[in-house]
């Protein structure tokens, strides 16, 4: 036995001197390629806020460059503003350093205050202040990628219904008989009366919510939004070998002219070796090639001139008005919107209805009994949100929460791929609000008819593939989504108000027009204003009606 425990002490300081090695060699592994991909992300988002992305299309890649501000600031420039202001806010003795004990009730570094006060767990826990180092990626947690890519797959499905409208023999074609009778069809579909028509509305089993709010879908993915695979980040270290693996037909891990869908000057800027086609390598400088397309967008943007068209190449057919690009590229028809987003008002009015509904008596105050069937709640949030722990979470405790929670999100900017199938309900959406409106409706017939050209019925086979990139102000939701559902399904995307304030009034469903349902005065007035007789009073109208009157 004494031996025994001899050789035991002789073997500790081996077993440390090894447990060393190995934690710094652990260290090393999993630092470098963290350092690597920081270096990545600083190289392909410099400071004017550019952001190249690839469309990976059938015929190949289309090289978009979106410049991204948030009140003229990059998103780099934004994130740093936060956590400034964050380093400010947590540093409460200003010491110039943020202890452990200043951040316990920050969302940011704290899930749970259930075991505060354990003597045993508070000597587990370091007494070092946090580097500016730590901070930055506790934000980085909680708001994500400057830029995140999401992409929806269920629109392409979804747009066969509206299809299935349009062929009313369900013969596969849309015929001219099929082409009058159109708009028929389609306000057959106008279940709430509105005098719009949503692409949701096309739905034949529509989505259900209950209370108006989802408070157990809290963990869920958007229906149909995953992960893009086909909108990529340009500088993903990855992206010459993906490239690659998608296009080149011949495998010689070589792409051609041929092979991208690109002229041979495009190639050849890119073609250092000038045997006209590209390697890995010279693919991995794609981000300072001549894009199809260069953007720029800022986020804080209401409307307006959000999105403008800085450049673009000759052999694409693009169209720009206010917040949408449309283009077309080869057989693809793609368009490119901006949509405002407050992600703060949005949660704060999202937690707002989750309070209501969980507050089954009306108390003004949740209780333990109240959040059993609210998984996430009972996990962790409810002792977060409880800051002065008396077991009860009152309106206040919860939006304070709910504010810190979101501000670093809104640091961050989301492009959404939507995959539109064959795009009929684009086609039909002439202002691409979301929405078919009676003056869209009574461009039905016509809208058809020029999609057939020469040839008696549309075939869907034959029409280009349809896709829309939407680029918003990132957020979060901590009790279900709280963003409109536009962005994973088409729904409005109403343009912000215009015409006389009388007008704008009336006009209940948004759509621009006064029909003679919306419009407020005797019968005779509302001829005397319709000065083109379209039964329609448009802001144009309107706005001529109060010259006269002035």
């Amino acid at each position: 036995m004494k031996h025994s425990r001899s050789g035991q002490r002789a073997d500790r300081p081996v077993e440390r001197m090894a447990t060393a090695l190995l934690t710094i060699v652990l260290l090393f592994t999993v630092q470098l390629p963290i350092l690597a991909v920081a270096q990545t992300a600083t190289d392909a988002e410099p400071s004017s806020g550019m952001h190249d992305m690839l469309l990976l299309l059938p015929n190949g890649p289309l090289h978009l460059r979106v410049q991204i501000t948030n009140e003229g600031k990059s998103l780099e420039q934004t994130r740093q503003d936060y956590l400034d202001r964050l380093v400010t806010t947590l540093d409460m003795d200003k010491d110039g350093k943020v202890s452990r004990e200043e951040t316990s009730n920050h969302p940011l570094f704290t899930t749970s205050r259930r075991f505060q006060g354990n003597a045993f767990l508070n000597t587990l826990r370091n007494p070092r202040p946090f580097t500016e180092r730590e901070l930055a990626l506790a934000v980085d947690r909680a708001a994500g990628q400057l830029v995140t890519y999401r992409q929806n797959n269920a629109l392409a499905e979804q747009d066969l219904s509206v299809f299935s409208v349009l062929d009313q023999d369900q013969s596969g074609l849309i015929d001219r008989r099929e082409m009058r009778l159109a708009a028929a069809g389609i306000a057959e579909r106008d279940s709430d009366f509105d005098q719009c028509i949503t692409f949701d509305e096309f739905l034949s089993e529509p989505a259900e919510m209950m209370n108006g709010v989802i408070v157990n879908a809290i963990d869920q993915e958007p229906p149909g939004s995953v992960h893009a695979e086909l909108l990529r980040n340009a500088a993903e270290p990855i992206m010459p070998a993906r490239l690659v693996r998608r296009y080149d037909r011949d495998r010689d891990a070589h792409l051609t002219a041929d092979e991208l869908g690109w002229n041979g000057p495009r190639i050849a800027a890119l073609d250092a070796d000038g045997n006209q086609q590209l390697s890995m390598q010279e693919l991995a400088k794609l981000t300072s090639a001549q894009p199809d397309l260069t953007l720029s967008v800022d986020l804080s943007d209401t409307g307006g001139q959000a999105m403008k068209v800085l450049d673009q190449l000759d052999d694409d057919s693009i169209t720009a008005r206010e917040d949408l690009v449309q283009i077309k590229h080869d057989s693809v028809s793609l368009g490119v919107s901006y949509r405002h987003r407050d992600p703060m008002a949005e949660a704060i009015s999202n937690a707002s209805d989750a309070f209501n509904a969980i507050d089954v008596d009306a108390n003004g105050y949740l209780d333990r009994d109240e959040i059993i069937e609210h998984q996430r709640f009972e996990r962790y949030l409810f002792d977060a949100m409880d800051k002065d722990g008396d077991d009860r979470v009152f309106a206040d405790e919860m939006m304070a929460y709910v504010k810190e929670y979101t501000e670093p999100a809104s640091t961050s900017c989301q492009v959404t791929l939507l995959d539109t199938g064959n795009g009929f309900f684009q086609l039909l959406d002439v202002n691409a609000d979301g929405r078919i409106s009676i003056r869209e409706l009574r461009r039905c017939e016509q809208t058809l008819m020029t999609v057939a050209g020469d040839q008696p019925q549309i075939n869907p086979s034959q029409m280009t593939a349809s896709y829309r990139i939407e680029i918003k102000r990132g957020g979060v939701s901590l009790f279900g989504r709280v963003d409109r559902p536009s962005a994973e399904t088409p729904a409005a995307l109403l343009a912000p108000p215009s015409g006389p304030i009388w007008f704008q009034r009336m006009d209940r469903n948004g759509d621009g027009d006064l029909t003679w349902d919306e419009f407020l005065g005797p019968r005779d007035v509302f001829h005397q204003l319709d000065q083109d007789q379209d039964h329609l009073i448009d802001k144009a109208e309107a706005s001529n009606a109060d010259k006269l009157a002035g």
